[in-house]
């Protein structure tokens, strides 16, 4: 099965494909609509067999469609139908969510993701819950999106926001009874040594996540597959 991976980060759109982990990708950002995103997925992949779509989206998503604009791309998300744009069957996910899924190696995984923003998301035995744990105060009246997101890694500098990272997984990994905590995103290569209980996950573990998304479907074996979507969120 030829699957496209799309994920929609806060600086840059990463493309993958089925069975090749180099991605493709284009910058994102505060001027990225619905439709450049179209266009630039569509230059990227002109070439490319393509029969589903896995789509990680910035933002809440419920039956399989945006409910909100995220805050760091441009207006205009809530009502594409991604699916009779691509003219192929979309299933869409929280961002965080898919990283998530394709980081999740079985038990209780918190997945916190170190990129523009912070982005959450917990696996209990298969089942993933979106979080918004950003919001959540951590030091001095701050939030946690506030130290650990890419401008406090700018604004506190690398040894401050370290220890930011260490205490918040800490802290969440008790607040959820985690067996593990994943620090994921394009930030966690930064961290030179993880914290108890954490293990390093990163951008490409999306590819895995959107490959994942469609384990119901596969005919044969894929990379680490193990959960199966909520079929509500496919856009046929």
């Amino acid at each position: 099965m030829n699957i496209l991976v799309i994920d929609i980060g806060g600086t840059n759109v990463k493309i993958w494909k089925t069975e090749e982990a180099e991605k493709t990708k284009f910058p994102s950002g505060k001027e990225l609509t619905p439709e450049t995103l179209l266009e630039g997925v569509r230059a990227a992949t002109a070439d490319w067999p393509i029969e589903r779509i896995s789509i990680g989206y910035p933002g809440e998503i419920r039956n399989g469609r945006p409910v909100a604009d995220p805050y760091n791309l441009a207006p205009g998300w809530v009502d594409v139908d991604f699916g009779h744009e691509f003219d192929r069957p979309v299933r869409m996910m929280n961002d965080a969510c898919m990283q998530a899924l394709g980081s999740y190696e079985g038990g209780k995984m918190l997945y916190l993701g170190l990129g523009t923003g912070l982005g959450t998301a917990f696996i209990a035995d298969g089942v993933i819950v979106p979080l918004a744990l950003g919001h959540l105060k951590l030091w001095e009246g701050e939030t946690f999106n506030h130290y650990l997101s890419r401008a406090g890694l700018t604004r506190h500098g690398n040894k401050r926001w370290r220890q930011a990272v260490a205490e918040a997984s800490a802290t969440l990994r008790s607040a959820f009874f985690a067996d593990y905590v994943v620090l994921g995103g394009g930030n966690a290569e930064e961290i030179k040594d993880l914290p108890d209980g954490c293990r390093r996950g990163g951008n490409h573990n999306a590819y895995f996540g959107g490959l994942r998304m469609w384990e119901d479907m596969s005919e044969g074996a894929m990379p680490k597959l193990s959960i199966v979507p909520n079929a509500e969120s496919e856009i046929a």
